[in-house]
């Protein structure tokens, strides 16, 4: 019987969900293969990824694990670019996609890519994303890849590098901390923490085999993972996150401080509501049961479950859910917020929704960004002119400085580098 061959995964990105994915399949018996960016090349391939892995979301219940991982290739977009990949198999079992939506329509890379890999591989590769994309992978088929060869996928895991910043439990040992800052190591070390299991769908009957395996690897690999049988829907239903991610950066994600302001809850509330509008007329009313109950929760309740989850954050989950929340979404918000307020503002013309509220949403966020980016500004630019008033060159020292930490300060929806030309 000749011996089957090992299944190769091509990663695009070595972020934190593309780490935790890489890992685990290759522990599931799978060789990895990473795409990057030229100029995270050498980190990747001098120093191992290193993983700290949480047992439980309890925090009496947890024990942590520390993972070193460095058996894996790395291809950068250099390498497709130039039509040269040696690092990449002879055959080739699966792409995933762990980088944020908005990256996938970022100049030309990714049909690059999939022009490269269609004409290496002649199409025999499968393709998936634990990520959500809010085209539900239209964008692959528009160039040129079967339905037939596509995989819907879910992440539950909560996955950051560390130290979060302002956090109020580290789930790391003095000894870890002390260990992984003695390693040196430029790929900043990361905590993933699963969740409930992740979830994975096959589009058609053609692609069931493919996901299946897939699954038992991520399975056997240690990472929980099902099979529904269907579109996962993550991308349609990650729409209903633009606003309560818009409300949630503005009190930097303290859901204490949120709780408590009924005016912004309702504001979310009510774009909540207009937001599930456009995902059941989209769907005709065929999508997730939580989408379809989102106008029907009162604000005074979701206020008490804000609350709630402060103090779980507190004192009972493995991690600071507030500062995860605060240093992994709040970081994207401010890269996405003009992707995602465009989707929605398209999809509710497209299907006559009104979504006054959220339109307000979006304004009250960029207004509060900009008076936080201007205490950010003067936070950095007082103490050293208070200190220099008597010398001369204080104004240019301060612009260096700015220049140093780049800082940059939204204006007019446009984000400008501060004293660029330094």
């Amino acid at each position: 019987m000749a011996e089957e061959n090992q299944t190769e995964v091509l990663i695009i990105g070595a972020g934190n969900i593309g780490r935790v994915y890489g890992y685990h399949l290759f522990k599931g018996g799978a060789k990895i293969h990473y795409y990057v960016r030229e100029h995270n090349k050498q980190n990747l391939i001098n120093y191992p990824l290193i993983m700290h892995g949480l047992s439980s979301v309890i925090r009496l219940c947890n024990k942590t694990s520390t993972e070193k991982f460095s058996d894996y290739t790395v291809t950068t977009d250099k390498d497709i670019s130039n039509g040269n990949a040696p690092n990449l198999p002879e055959h080739l079992d699966y792409v995933i996609f762990t980088v944020p939506a908005h990256r996938l329509s970022e100049g030309d890379w990714l049909k690059t890519l999939i022009t490269f890999i269609n004409d290496k591989y002649q199409k025999n590769v499968y393709y998936t994303s634990p990520i959500p994309d809010e085209t539900g992978m239209e964008r692959l088929l528009n160039m040129g890849i079967d339905k037939s060869q596509l995989i819907a996928g879910q992440t539950n895991v909560c996955s950051y590098f560390a130290p979060l910043a302002d956090q109020k439990y580290e789930p790391r040992s003095k000894d870890i901390i002390e260990k992984d800052n003695e390693e040196k190591n430029p790929n900043k070390v990361i905590v993933f923490c699963p969740t409930i299991p992740d979830i994975v769908g096959n589009l058609t009957e053609e692609a069931k085999e493919a996901a299946d395996k897939y699954v038992n690897i991520l399975n056997k690999g240690g990472l929980k993972t099902i099979n529904i049988k269907k579109d996962t829907e993550y991308g349609i239903n990650a729409l209903l996150a633009a606003p309560l991610f818009t409300c949630f950066a503005m009190f930097n994600w303290n859901f204490y401080n949120i709780g408590r302001n009924l005016d912004t809850m309702s504001l979310m509330t009510a774009s909540l509501c207009e937001v599930s509008s456009i995902i059941m007329k989209k769907t005709n009313n065929q999508c997730n049961f939580l989408v379809k109950i989102v106008p029907f929760i009162p604000t005074l309740l979701f206020a008490s479950v804000l609350i709630l989850i402060h103090f779980i954050s507190l004192y009972v989950c493995s991690f600071d859910i507030e500062a995860f929340c605060n240093a992994h979404f709040k970081v994207k918000l401010g890269e996405q917020t003009d992707y995602w307020n465009n989707i929605i503002n398209s999809e509710a013309e497209k299907y006559d929704v009104d979504i006054t509220n959220f339109k307000k949403l979006i304004k009250q966020y960029k207004e509060t960004s900009k008076k936080d980016d201007t205490k950010i500004f003067w936070s950095i630019i007082q103490p050293q002119m208070n200190s220099s008033r008597s010398d001369a060159r204080t104004p240019r020292r301060c612009i260096t400085m700015c220049c140093e930490q780049r800082l940059y300060i939204g204006m007019s929806n446009i984000i400008t580098p501060i004293g660029n030309n330094c």
